[in-house]
């Protein structure tokens, strides 16, 4: 599984209530087997977060030199998912993408790059496909801007658009935030007088009850 932690399954003291977690945070993609007695998942989806702005030395007058900081990259979206499993589903597998955040402004590429989207579709079990896009790259001049945010899709419960947009802005948008405040996908800082900071990787995390 690339880019997998699946941690051993926490059997808890009261009512035999546990919980299996699964977090993948590297881009990559791969497939989770949903474990023995599970009886429902909450499924997370994070986009991957554009990168910064190139910020550069330019001249507001002759002999009159001003830093223009390139903007902040735009969020990934977020998308959430809970289910029901039934007693024939533990074994079947659940597809998944993680998204890659977005490179930074070069003075050769000035803008940031958007970052990929993350996923989870149907493998041998079905789901309504999951997606949660990738912020854009913050821009890069005299008045750069921050990269919008990502849209999200598929979630029954949430689907919401990453954080960002905002005008005449260096920050990189911060990831939104899921279930026990957990983030992913934030955009990266654009550069003061350099390269814009890359967005931060997207995220798909599972957990799974009994």
């Amino acid at each position: 599984m690339s880019g997998a932690v699946l941690a051993g399954f926490v059997i808890g003291t009261t009512g035999g209530a546990g919980a299996g977690v699964y977090d993948a945070t590297d881009p990559g993609s791969g497939s989770v087997t949903i474990p023995p007695a599970a009886t429902g998942v909450t499924i997370e989806v994070w986009g991957a977060g554009g990168g910064g702005g190139y910020g550069y030395l330019g001249f507001i007058a002759p002999g009159e030199p001003e830093v223009f900081p390139g903007g902040g990259g735009g969020g990934g979206g977020y998308s959430k998912t809970i289910l029901v499993l039934g007693g024939g589903d533990p074994g079947k597998t659940i597809n998944y993408i993680v998204g890659s955040g977005g490179a930074g402004g070069t003075a050769f590429s000035p803008n940031g790059n958007p970052g990929t989207f993350s996923n989870v579709s149907s493998g041998t079990y079905t789901i309504t496909t999951m997606t949660s896009n990738a912020g854009n790259g913050g821009d890069s001049g005299a008045y750069a801007n921050q990269g919008a945010g990502g849209t999200a899709s598929g979630g029954n419960t949430t689907n919401t658009t990453g954080n960002g947009g905002a005008f005449f802005t260096q920050a990189g948008a911060a990831g939104i935030a899921g279930v026990g405040s957990l983030t992913a996908g934030a955009g990266g800082n654009g550069g003061e007088f350099f390269d814009g900071d890359a967005g931060s990787n997207g995220r798909v995390r599972m957990v799974f009850t009994f």
